[in-house]
């Protein structure tokens, strides 16, 4: 990996010095040798002017080199080559790309570009992109490739492995796919099946009939669940007729995986994954963190004047706020931990709402959160009769501390698994509207707590 790194940076180095020199035919003769990936990856080292003299010279002489390239740079650096871009170049570009990597592009742009690209799509008469970009967002029609390999079941083995053979412009071939005359998905054959079936049996012989399939609808997120649950390298996808109209295939499954995560991430903390496309405009990334910050303010507000209405139910008892802040900051933490780790068992199929898993899912966190309760009263309880001299408050103190941990874990393991049986994304819920019910929780047992016993606490 050390020597790889520093390949990657000696190709960078020498790419910025030729661009410098306005070397155009050592740039090329550069491109021409390094795998696009890497290509990639040495761009976010240029100026975005030196990007796109690059990116024009792979559009004039290494066209499926651009494709791979604007799929895998970064999205800032992706938006900045495309808006520069005429739309003669553009059409160029998404030409000879694959459907599901034209359709990726599309979908990472700001809407305002994504819109301009559309409408080129329709302009150019790019079918197959237009009839992906149909599909709904995030569904399998929108990530699946329309070049698949499928074979009648009549077919024999022998015929199937020439035309392999001959067809070797399909991207990726996991699996034969055996339709009947009207193309609908009748079975599947693997590679390693095919090859070690003599020559002169039909596939109708030797093809799974129960297989494994999605349809264009499908959740993107779903499809990526399927794939890794059974250890599929590609799946099927078919319309609502049966008809097999394309096929997800590994790396558009990782993707998938990657996207989700990563989209997961931005709104446990309350934000988009869209910040990255605007990482040079800070009103544009204010603007979308501004939403959640706000629910964020009203929590605190609402906590504030929880405060404030026991504060004057206890104004004899004001050192009872010297362990808000522990119960406060404890609950949120506890409720953020179990409501990250519920996101994620959705997200990955662990946790499938209706089954029982939810259920022990539930209590495993509640039993969690009652031993995480027991170990942290203790301590806040001996350190609030150390403080005070008073056994009540300490009992006050910890078994506020205990319900409003146990509650937590409770609050952040059911609330993802309501919003998931709403249709709303889970993840919503392991940001700040977790962290603040239980503040909000926490206080009100709290002081609850505390006002039950305001006679043998002053």
């Amino acid at each position: 990996m050390p020597n790889e790194v520093a390949r990657v940076e000696k190709i960078g180095t020498t790419l910025r010095k030729f661009v410098r020199r306005g070397a155009r035919s050592h740039i090329s003769n550069l491109l021409d040798k390094t795998r696009p990936e890497d290509v990639a990856l040495v761009m976010r080292g240029l100026t975005p002017e030196h990007q796109l003299v690059v990116f024009r010279i792979l559009i004039t002489e290494y066209i499926e080199s651009a494709g791979a390239v604007i799929t895998e740079v970064e999205p800032q650096v992706r938006v900045a080559i495309i808006e520069s871009l005429t739309a003669e170049e553009l059409g160029k570009l998404l030409r000879p790309m694959s459907v599901d990597d034209a359709v990726f592009v599309v979908e990472s742009l700001p809407p305002g570009l994504q819109a301009r690209i559309v409408d080129l799509v329709d302009r150019q008469e790019l079918t197959n992109v237009q009839s992906a970009l149909g599909h709904p967002e995030d569904s399998a029609g929108r990530i699946m490739d329309s070049e698949f390999f499928a074979l009648p079941e009549s077919t024999s083995v022998g015929g199937a492995i020439q035309e392999i053979r001959d067809r070797g412009d399909i991207e990726m071939i996991f699996y034969v796919y055996i339709v009947d005359g009207r193309r609908h998905l009748v079975g599947v054959v693997s590679l390693r099946q095919l090859l070690l079936s003599r020559p002169e049996r039909p596939l109708s012989e030797i093809m799974a009939r129960s297989l494994l399939k999605v349809h264009t609808w499908t959740d993107q997120e779903e499809v990526a669940q399927i794939a890794a649950r059974y250890d599929l390298l590609a799946i099927p996808v078919v319309d609502d007729d049966n008809r097999l109209v394309g096929v997800v295939t590994v790396d558009d499954i990782i993707d998938v995986v990657r996207e989700e995560a990563t989209e997961d991430f931005y709104k446990m903390v309350g934000t988009s994954d869209h910040e990255i496309l605007y990482q040079d405009r800070s009103f544009k990334v204010a603007g979308i963190r501004l939403p959640w910050i706000l629910v964020n303010l009203i929590g605190l507000g609402f906590t504030g004047f929880l405060l404030e209405h026991f504060q004057v139910s206890l104004e004899q008892a004001l050192f009872l706020l010297t362990f808000v802040p522990v119960i406060m900051g404890m609950g949120g933490n506890i409720g953020s931990q179990t409501s990250t780790i519920a996101v994620r068992g959705l997200a990955s199929g662990r946790i499938v709402p209706g089954e029982g898993r939810t259920r022990r899912f539930m209590i495993q966190q509640v039993k969690v959160g009652a031993i995480l309760g027991v170990a942290c009263a203790g301590i806040v309880g001996l350190g609030a009769l150390v403080i005070e001299q008073n056994g009540y408050y300490a009992l006050v103190v910890g078994a506020a501390l205990f319900s409003a941990i146990l509650i937590a874990s409770l609050n952040g393991a059911a609330i993802p698994v309501l919003f998931q049986r709403l249709g709303v994304d889970p993840a919503i819920a392991a940001g700040p509207l977790v962290t603040t019910s239980s503040d909000i929780i926490g206080i009100c047992i709290y002081f609850s707590l505390a006002g039950l016993l305001i006679d043998l606490l002053v």
